[in-house]
């Protein structure tokens, strides 16, 4: 158990220069976003875990190389149509675009003092903002702990209430990349060039995230030349590691948007939205065809006509994939212009981001952290990347397996964790997941993390499990 005061790991300090986001930074605030990475490379090769029973795999044409996808471009300059000549699949093929269960069911809190203040006195300093923020406003937190096997006893708050995911909805990509991988499907030691992964990003809204994760490839010795490329088994890597958009969309397009959703629906994620592109997404917040108009009205338009945000979302990607002049264009409208606004960014990730509920997401923490995929495979290349975090010696002396993935888009910063703590045959799983933080604590939290913390300090802490629930029942 970690005594009170204690500050940042080892596994922290190594890791908060380090920038990585799936979301633009607002004008008005253009610091790095501090999320954590590191190389999957070092994940266990061999998991003696339970198995829990296979699920289908999605249907995927076979690839004997990883291409780009291809698609009708529409001509620059001229306002977007709606598929009217376009073979662009819409995002909502099988899921819906919006949530219809985002009210949360706990809106208050009245603790006893004597368990807030038993929970304080073990509550390490650097996650208290994390409980302080649950405590002031719960109806904006999803929270889920449990022990696998003893989920009667877990900690559910705002457990089945759909909120915003950010890039904990980029599983869903690894679950279907480690999947088709394992089918014979994709083929993980072909290349995808860099100047086919360039096509999928859009600067300015990753915070350096696609060149951060390129340069530690090149410095690895992983980019080869003429052509510059990488292995399709390191887009993955790019995804997780580094949460770079650019390679998550590019999977997302190569697999295609009904196997992204058909994925989502076999491992039983009954109140996911459907995952759009980000680059879709950003596009459709502001893009250089609604030049003087207003982008709250388009997003407004959106939550009015979801299956029309699902259409221009998916075609806005696939044209700046596809159109160099749209791209180019695009990059210089994005670049003149403090469009979106920090508010408007807000209003379109709490409501047209892919939302999820934390129940769920626990559940499938739990199946992965179990090879509960469709077969050892697949388990194994899932868990190879949302494990890398087990490089560091702090998580090596704690655990013997560490799942983990975050997301962060304005005003959410959202966890999922699973763990084996060391000597146990069972995982702890921890989701946490805030929205509508306010901008200054968003901000800042998004570079001191007290939401990683308290959820870390979960994971292994059976003592601190107990407070905690103790801390969250209603004062007799």
């Amino acid at each position: 158990m970690w005594p009170k005061g204690f500050k940042l790991t080892l596994f922290f300090v190594l890791l908060l220069w380090l920038a990585v986001a799936c979301e633009r930074p607002s004008a008005a605030d253009t610091s790095a976003l501090t999320q954590l990475q590191s190389n999957p490379a070092a994940a266990a090769a061999s998991l003696a875990t339970p198995t829990l029973a296979n699920t289908a795999v999605p249907t995927l044409t076979v690839l004997a190389t990883a291409v780009p996808p291809t698609s009708t471009a529409v001509p620059t300059g001229t306002p977007l149509p709606l598929f009217a000549e376009s073979d662009v699949i819409p995002c909502g093929q099988r899921l819906p675009l919006l949530p219809t269960n985002n009210n949360p069911t706990t809106n208050s809190l009245s603790p006893d003092t004597t368990a807030v203040a038993a929970l304080l006195a073990e509550l390490p300093e650097v996650a208290r903002p994390a409980w302080e923020q649950l405590l002031a406003d719960p109806g904006s937190v999803g929270l889920v702990v449990y022990r696998v096997g003893d989920e009667a006893n877990g900690i559910y708050h705002n457990a089945d209430v759909q909120m915003p995911l950010a890039s904990v909805a980029k599983i869903i990509h690894l679950v279907a990349y480690a999947e088709a991988a394992a089918a014979g499907q994709l083929d993980p030691t072909s290349y995808v060039t860099l100047e086919t992964l360039n096509r999928y990003y859009l600067p300015g809204y990753d915070l350096g995230s696609h060149n951060r994760a390129i340069t530690e490839l090149t410095e690895a010795g992983l980019v080869l030349s003429n052509p510059e490329r990488i292995r399709l088994e390191d887009v993955p890597w790019m995804m997780m590691r580094h949460s770079a958009n650019a390679a998550t969309d590019y999977l997302h397009l190569l697999l295609g948007q009904d196997v992204i959703e058909e994925t989502a629906v076999t491992l039983n994620l009954t109140q996911q939205t459907a995952p759009c592109t980000f680059l879709g997404q950003f596009l459709a917040m502001s893009n250089q065809t609604r030049q003087g108009q207003s982008d709250r009205v388009a997003m407004q338009n959106y939550l009015d006509d979801p299956a029309r945000y699902g259409a221009e979302a998916a075609q806005l990607a696939e044209t700046y994939v596809q159109d160099d002049l749209f791209r180019d264009a695009e990059q210089t409208y994005h670049r003149a212009e403090r469009r979106p606004s920090s508010q408007d960014q807000r209003f379109f990730s709490h409501n047209l981001n892919a939302h999820g509920t934390p129940r769920e997401y626990a559940a499938l923490m739990a199946q992965i952290a179990q090879n509960g995929l469709s077969n050892p495979e697949s388990s194994f290349l899932a868990r190879r990347y949302l494990e890398w975090p087990m490089i560091f010696a702090a998580n090596q002396e704690r655990f013997s397996n560490l799942g983990y993935k975050n997301g962060s888009l304005p005003g959410i910063l959202n966890t999922a964790y699973y763990a084996y703590p060391i000597g146990e045959v069972t995982p702890t799983v921890v989701i946490l997941f805030f929205h509508d933080l306010p901008g200054s604590l968003y901000r800042e939290w998004r570079n001191t993390l007290p939401h990683d913390e308290f959820a870390r300090w979960l994971l292994d802490n059976p003592e601190g499990f107990a407070l905690l629930k103790a801390a969250l029942a209603p004062a007799p």
